[in-house]
């Protein structure tokens, strides 16, 4: 019939998965001409570029392309060079996009009439056996030009009521009437792509669970956009239409088994915008619990550590925190079924999983508030006293006490709500805590907050899986255990509260198993963990679970990455109870991980009051004879200058000041004049950077003062199109506040005054209009008066920035009470909307209000344009510096690389990684997705390429293996370039390398293939590095003992052709030949002396580079506080540095003081992370060691601060230090020892006076 002509159809799909429907179209098509279909998915073709090419060769012979976008191009990384391919090649080409003006823009390539272009498009969209067999008729027509009919169009059904037991056709008005209105009621929502497919046995499954638990379900499909050729009426009018009833929604929980963004997608014209103008969803208010169908086997997934794909975390995950839905647990697999294949398959017991999580949220709409019953948990992380309550950035007894207050207005039974947060926490420690070094065991059962009867216990350790069983028995011994193990029956910590727990987290198990971190990495929690999760559940009866603050450990407990099954701990420990968890809105990584792996609802916090350090005591005094001395210097006073620099030279020693500048400690006064400029502009680079001031109070805006400096902090950068308030005042007074900053020892001839006090005036400026702004309570015409009376009528730039304080910034500091309200929301099992994440303090205001359920980045677009301008200038300042100090290029550059500094920037890290090597990403024209890398010619880069490897977080291998996988690909690709070794250091290496692992007895592929082997991380499954813990209990005898820590964690390979193997000898010879280390920092709003995991991850690197090789690294801190003036800094200089803002700033430990027990354990953790960074990295110095002595202990009124409101602390900072000198990290004298000796005696006491003590 057809004269022998061959039909050609190339099929690519994004986001859809691959069209059945074109082969049984093909094959029903057979007789009136030959059809060959050749399909790909976005997914393979972006990952494998071999793929990719065959395709391409394809496309070039076929007679026509089809391509089916589910939403943007942009999905498709390498759509671009597909286009241009497409164009060159002059390929029929139909692009199918949830967007108009993307089908639009891509009309020409479609060589067929408007006629067959609309009749291929409905095809396509109405989908269907049917449609699909007359877009193949249509093909045999047109192309081969074969006399055949096409049947007409059929419509199938875009949205409507699906019940496995009713007909199709169904009155759904009347189902409802037919609803008990006692029962709970849950609804579903499935793509109509699956219902038309019939692809629907995990639906029925699903509905079943829910049904046999006893609650109405309205499943339903649906198409989310909007849709002229099919007739759909997309996501938004179908909620308005069918789950909401007189402004009440129908279902108290709603259950999307749908990919990507609802919001996004529900609007064609906005594509994929994460910031949709209208959320539908908060009109409906109810949870919102996102199921996953994989397009991976169940063996596949099971098998994973990782859990999903990078497609799967991208549309299945990523985008559906756009929404705010809770991301759960996978519904089902892809599998053959019945004969037939690529069949969505329901996992077995997460169907029934699913449905109790979905059965928890509703009983909690329902459950009258004074009957619900709430454990909020504090965190005890180490199990010492001193750590109670510790949480990122927050006050966390004050937090409580508010919540508290806000619970018992909403009608919930709280029986008791401290004034204070020390009062909150002496009461909690009258009771049970983790912390039983101390007390008997009849102490322990007295004051426990509930118990677990071993037999009980038992019974529900026998209903978890048997693989689980074993290990946990394994590492702890049989079921109960010993921790907490009173009389037969496990103690619970925490104390009761009318309906409220209050409970502590329990141990990990980390510090009671502390010496097998060393050579072991897959401990898992104990008995008495499981027991007080199912306590809670079953015996309290917790209708929901609180964990307050960042961060916890149930989250980090081993299983995979993504899409839990019933063997992961966190699902097994936590089952399915509604989990809302306060998270601070600058930690997005960790935040996210909570979200994925234990289906947490997020409430973004604030992070504290940001003010700036200014000076303080001798750099006070400094700062102005500087200034008098370089005037006298520049005025040729030759005897002023003479005894000003005696002084000078004296408070440099008095202060240690020679560490900074790099002179000996026994410098004299002409040493010190020479760097004299220098010293000045340290001396303002201190005064200027900000510092924190105090803590943040979950639900309440920063009061008085700091409210003032926060709106100061946030205006410092430019906001958007917004400008810097500061950089605004200066140019009212014609000033460049970039150029005064470049060198403050400059002398400014028409201000007649030095660039660093012209600084210190604008800033002065700054402050003070918004002190007066506040006085008249930020009024927008009395604020312009004020401005247009100092400084004039014409100053556009500064009126900008007013109304942007007026108008934005203090309204939203004033919606800091939302994270309350929707922690209140969240309670009644409503919506709590979804906001974006990141550093406030970096022109990031659009960031607030906090309270939201926050989410992350799309990965496609990292790094972005952005962020790699920041990336390269930081990668230019390591190697500038490196050069500085050694004479030479660094040849191989270790680098610390976390999830949530990724986040945060867009991939700094990224783009300096790349850098470095010598690429470049490529973006597409749209929506500024990278699509591949290029190399940077030699010439052009100007430099040799650098070898870097990576130590990744398990965060980071969990969210962005896209990233990691891209990082591979460019290894390979500078390690196969044909250059020169002086050129080209990878490729250098590469070959010694292989050299030597052939002579181990490896083949040539295995020797090449471990050659290339740049990026570690932590052990599958799992996520830490452990050294934290053995740091912290002094669980090591040297250096060495860390290094091994280290690389027990740290020493599992990750790339296209690794998924965490261990190769321990590797890792030490790659860490033993690193000359650079690197952690780079995104902001000031946190320090790496107030979180421990910077040490941790690059102090252990240091440890590895000084154990393993012959030299010690050059350690490089870089800073992108701003990004458009990046910093980087030795390592040693950082902690100078920070020690000089803020550890010894009193105004630092002034703002610490109002929150008492809390505010006393950042103190101690400052002290425990400096001694953290020595003993890794030798970065302290004696003097840093002593000034925090002097500081903090011998300074009266500080030390009574420290003893009268956390007296546990005192104890262990003093102990610190001690250990410092003890093991010969800190030379002082005899007469400190003795006296810190005293301190840590008086404060023994005090534990053994607490243990004799009955509550």
């Amino acid at each position: 019939m057809n004269g022998g002509y061959k039909v050609k159809i190339v099929y690519i799909s994004a986001g859809t998965g691959e069209n059945p429907w074109l082969y049984e179209a093909a094959e029903s098509c057979s007789e009136v001409s030959p059809v060959t279909i050749l399909q790909a998915t976005s997914e393979e073709l972006d990952s494998e570029e071999k793929r990719f090419i065959k395709i391409l060769e394809e496309v070039k012979s076929c007679d026509l392309l089809l391509v089916s976008n589910h939403g943007s191009a942009t999905y498709f990384k390498k759509y671009d060079r597909l286009i241009a391919l497409v164009r060159e090649q002059k390929v029929g080409t139909f692009i199918g996009s949830s967007i108009p003006e993307e089908m639009k823009e891509y009309r020409d390539i479609f060589p067929f009439s408007d006629d067959d272009y609309d009749f291929v498009h409905a095809c396509i969209e109405l989908g269907g056996k049917e449609n699909t067999r007359s877009l193949i008729l249509w093909a045999c027509k047109t192309i081969a030009r074969i006399e055949v009919s096409v049947p007409p169009l059929q419509y199938p059904p875009t949205e409507g009521f699906y019940h496995p037991t009713l007909p199709e056709v169904y009155d759904y008005a009347a189902h409802i009437k037919r609803l008990d209105p006692d029962k709970p009621t849950a609804g579903i929502l499935l793509h109509q792509f699956f219902f038309v497919r019939k692809n629907i046995l995990p639906i029925d499954t699903l509905i079943s669970a829910l049904e046999s638990r006893g609650m109405n379900v309205l499943p339903f499909f649906l198409v989310t956009s909007p849709n002229e050729v099919t007739g759909a009426i997309g996501i938004r009018k179908f909620i308005e239409q069918y789950l909401i009833h007189g402004n009440k929604p129908l279902v108290d929980v709603l259950i999307i088994n749908m990919s990507f963004s609802q919001i996004s997608l529900s609007d064609p014209n906005d594509g994929m915008k994460k910031e949709p103008i209208y959320n539908f969803f908060d009109d409906l208010n109810v949870p919102l619990l996102q199921t996953i169908t994989m397009y991976r086997s169940y063996e596949t997934w099971k098998e994973d550590d990782l859990g999903l794909s990078a497609m799967e975390i991208s549309s299945g995950v990523i985008w559906p925190e756009y929404d705010g839905q809770v991301i759960t647990i996978p519904l089902a697999t892809t599998d053959e079924y019945e004969g037939k294949k690529n069949v969505a398959v329901p996992i077995p017991g997460r169907p029934e999983r699913i449905a109790e999580m979905a059965l928890r949220w509703a009983e909690l709409k329902r459950t009258p508030v004074q009957n619900r019953k709430i454990a909020i948990f504090l965190y005890q992380y180490t199990g010492d006293m001193d750590a109670l309550g510790d949480a990122g950035g927050l006050d966390t007894p004050r937090s409580i006490i508010e919540i508290l207050k806000r619970l018992k207005n909403e009608g919930y039974k709280v029986d008791y709500i401290p004034k204070t947060g020390n009062e909150l926490i002496n009461w909690m420690i009258a009771g049970l805590t983790n912390d039983i070094r101390y007390i008997t065991h009849d102490q322990m059962r007295e004051r426990s907050g509930g118990f677990v009867n071993a037999e009980q216990y038992r019974d529900w350790f026998s209903k978890i899986p048997e693989k689980n069983q074993a290990k946990i028995s394994a590492d702890w011994g049989d079921a109960p255990g010993e921790l907490f193990l009173h009389g037969g029956e496990l103690c619970i910590p925490g104390r009761m509260n009318g309906n409220i727990f209050l409970g502590i987290q329990p141990p990990r198990g980390l510090f009671e198993q502390v010496e097998s971190l060393i050579h072991s990495n897959d401990l898992v929690m104990p008995h008495h963990y499981v027991a007080y999760y199912r306590w809670i559940k079953h015996v309290f009866g917790a209708h929901a679970v609180v964990h307050v603050g960042t961060h916890g450990t149930l989250e980090w407990l081993p299983g995979k990455g993504n899409a839990m099954s019933e063997e992961c701990y966190p699902d097994l420990v936590f089952e399915d109870m509604p989990h809302i968890y306060p998270y601070i809105i600058n930690d997005p990584g960790e935040a996210v991980e909570a979200k994925r792996r234990t289906w947490a609802v997020l409430l973004d916090y604030l992070i504290s009051a940001m003010m700036r350090a200014e000076g303080y005591g001798d750099l006070s005094e400094l700062d102005t004879i500087l200034q008098e001395y370089l005037r006298a210097k520049s005025g040729k006073e030759e005897q002023k200058s003479a005894e000003l620099i005696e002084e000078i030279h004296r408070i440099v020693l008095a202060q240690n000041l020679t560490h900074d500048l790099g002179l000996n400690q026994d410098a004299q006064p002409d040493e010190v004049a020479v760097n004299a400029e220098r010293l000045y502009d340290y001396i303002c680079e201190v005064r200027d950077t900000i510092i924190k001031d105090g803590l943040h109070i979950f639900g309440l805006p920063p009061a008085d003062v700091r409210f003032r400096e926060m709106i100061y902090a946030l205006t410092r950068l430019e906001n958007g199109n917004v400008p810097s308030l500061r950089e605004s005042i200066a140019a009212s007074l014609s000033l460049s506040l970039r150029s005064l900053l470049d060198d403050p020892s400059g002398f400014n001839e028409k201000h007649d005054q030095m660039n660093g006090a012209l600084i210190d005036m604008i800033d002065c400026k700054s402050r003070n209009l918004i002190d007066r702004m506040a006085e008249c309570d930020f009024s927008l015409e009395e604020s312009l008066s004020l401005i247009r009376d100092e400084y004039g009528e014409d100053n556009s730039g500064l009126e900008t920035c007013v109304r942007f304080i007026c108008e934005t910034i203090v309204d939203t500091l004033y919606k800091t009470t939302d994270e309350v309200t929707n922690l209140v929301r969240a309670l009644d099992a409503g919506y709590v909307p979804p906001g974006p994440s990141g550093d406030p303090t970096r022109g990031n205001v659009h960031l607030l209000p906090t309270g939201k359920n926050c989410y992350s980045i799309d990965p496609a677009t990292i790094p972005t344009q952005a962020a790699w301008k920041t990336g390269k200038a930081m990668a230019d300042l390591m190697v500038e510096r490196y050069i500085q100090e050694k004479g030479e290029y660094p040849e191989r550059v270790g680098i610390v690389v976390w999830a949530t500094d990724t986040m945060r920037t867009g991939g700094d890290d990224i783009a300096y990684i790349f850098w470095l090597m010598g690429l470049r990403p490529i973006w597409s024209d749209r929506g500024g997705a990278v699509t591949g890398l290029e190399v940077i010619p030699a010439k052009e880069l100007g430099r040799p390429r650098i070898d870097v490897t990576l130590r990744i977080s398990g965060m980071f291998r969990d969210t962005f293996p896209m990233l990691v996988n891209m990082i591979d690909e460019g290894v390979e690709i500078i390690a196969s370039l044909d250059e020169s070794d002086d050129v080209n250091f990878l490729s250098a290496h590469l070959k010694q390398d292989m050299v030597e692992k052939l002579k181990e007895g490896f083949s040539e592929q295995e020797a090449r293939d471990m050659a290339l082997i740049r990026i570690f991380g932590d052990p599958p499954g799992n996520h830490g590095c452990a050294i934290g813990e053995v740091v912290h209990a002094s669980a090591w005898n040297d250096r060495s003992d860390l290094a091994e820590v280290y690389t027990t964690w740290g020493a599992h390979a990750y790339g296209r052709k690794y998924r965490g193997e261990k190769f321990p000898e590797l890792f030490r010879e790659q860490m033993g030949h690193l000359d650079v280390t690197v952690k780079n920092r995104v902001s000031r709003e946190f320090d790496i002396l107030d979180v421990d995991d910077d040490y941790i991850f690059l102090g252990g690197m240091n440890a590895c580079v000084k154990t393993y090789g012959d030299k010690d690294p050059v350690s490089v801190i870089g800073e992108a506080s701003d990004p458009k003036n990046v910093k980087t800094r030795l390592l040693d200089e950082e902690i100078r540095f920070i020690f000089r803002s803020r550890v010894l700033n009193p105004r630092w430990l002034e703002g610490l003081k109002p929150h008492g027990f809390r505010g006393v354990q950042e103190v101690m953790n400052t002290i425990e992370y400096t001694f953290g960074w020595d003993v890794t990295s030798d970065a302290v110095d004696d003097w840093e060691y002593q000034a925090a002595t002097e500081h903090f202990l011998f300074n009266e009124e500080n030390r009574k601060w420290i003893e009268e409101n956390n007296p546990y602390a005192l104890h262990s900072i003093a102990g610190r230090l001690l250990e410092a000198n003890q093991r010969g990290f800190w030379d002082t004298d005899d007469e400190t020892i003795r006296r810190l000796q005293e301190i840590y005696l008086e404060s023994e006491n005090f534990f053994e006076q607490m243990g004799e003590e009955n509550p």
